[in-house]
């Protein structure tokens, strides 16, 4: 993917880690497809599109699509998605046009979701991501992730067009399909923020802090999402948690945990402790 700045972040994202792994692949994490059995919500998690031609992001950028622009900062919220959301105003696209369109509501509580962070967490994504783009449909149908239209998931049970969500390479991406997750735009900024605040070129779900708190809830968590071998789960459980505790779905949190209300206590003081949450 094109960069915008060069930050000092041009390094191997985790899924491309390993001798086989091609740096200058443009590599994509999905964050799962909607399941056919709650139960088995398994290896939907990246998409290497390996034999795709070797563009930027520019050359799929909708640079003719619609643009809505925010309410002003002490504009009431109207629930239209134009909620102002500070610092990330910077980055943030919105891709319908507001005079002819309404958007869909999963992508007004994604707005929403973003308004209603911390200001210390803003600034973080502010400062380390490129872009956030928001809008109807699934992932291929929003900027620079065109060449995905079509595109199967690594489980071969569905292609990227269902997916609500996706992290990589400094940017987020989130539409209006169905999800598992807590909060897509969450889930998603918790993939974000274990990648740009970590120090050293790792992620904070790479920390030995935080990989010692995951194992000591690998015994209870309830879904195999979040059991992925190598350090997929690891990562996977760390965005879902986030987003249970930011958007204040701590039920969730303790649900991911099989009921285990003293490790989701602990799992939240991780979170209190490092991001204020």
């Amino acid at each position: 993917m094109a960069h915008s700045g060069d930050k000092g972040r041009h390094r191997r994202r985790w899924w491309q880690r390993g001798p086989a792994a091609r740096a200058d692949s443009a590599v994509r994490e999905a964050p799962r497809e909607v399941p056919r059995e709650p139960e088995r919500r398994v290896g939907t998690v990246t998409a290497p599109v390996a034999d795709r031609p070797q563009y930027t992001w520019k050359d799929f950028e909708l640079d003719d699509s619609p643009r809505a622009q925010p309410n002003s900062p002490d504009t009431p919220d109207l629930g239209d998605g134009l909620r102002h959301c500070g610092r990330l105003e910077r980055i943030l696209h919105r891709q319908w046009d507001s005079r002819w369109e309404t958007p869909p509501p999963e992508v007004v509580r994604a707005v929403e979701s973003l308004a209603r962070l911390p200001d210390v967490l803003k600034d973080k994504l502010a400062d380390g991501l490129d872009g956030i783009y928001v809008g109807a449909g699934g992932v291929p149908d929003l900027d620079d992730m065109g060449y995905l239209r079509g595109a199967p998931l690594p489980s071969g049970r569905a292609t990227w067009d269902v997916c609500a969500g996706a992290y990589g390479d400094r940017k987020i991406v989130v539409g209006d399909r169905p999800s598992p997750t807590p909060d897509v735009m969450m889930h998603e900024v918790g993939h974000a923020l274990d990648d740009v605040d970590a120090t050293h070129g790792d992620w904070v779900s790479d920390s030995p802090e935080f990989a010692a708190l995951y194992a000591q809830c690998v015994p209870v968590l309830a879904s195999g999402f979040h059991l992925q071998a190598g350090d997929l789960g690891r990562k996977e459980f760390f965005a879902d948690a986030f987003a249970a505790i930011v958007s204040r779905q701590r039920p969730a949190l303790v649900d991911m945990l099989g009921g285990d209300t003293r490790m989701a206590l602990n799992v939240m003081l991780f979170f209190n402790r490092r991001y204020g949450i």
